[in-house]
């Protein structure tokens, strides 16, 4: 497909689960948060409702895609 001049490629991002790199800026964020909230944050409910929260929740209601169901 080639394009005209003036026209831009638009890409459409597929709905994949977040790269590796999420998953480690939000380990980070936590542990953070984690040493200086330590009887808030580390806690066996907050964890993974921080994990689920940070990479799927809060991108959707920003407006970007989050993974989808496969099918």
């Amino acid at each position: 497909m080639s394009l005209g001049p003036g026209e831009e490629a638009q890409h459409e991002v597929p709905a994949v689960a977040p790269p590796l790199v999420a998953y480690v800026a939000t380990l980070v964020v936590y542990l953070v948060l984690g040493y200086l909230f330590r009887s808030v944050v580390l806690n066996w409910i907050i964890g993974p409702a921080f994990l689920v929260c940070s990479l799927y929740v809060l991108p959707r209601l920003l407006g970007r895609r989050g993974p989808k169901a496969a099918g």
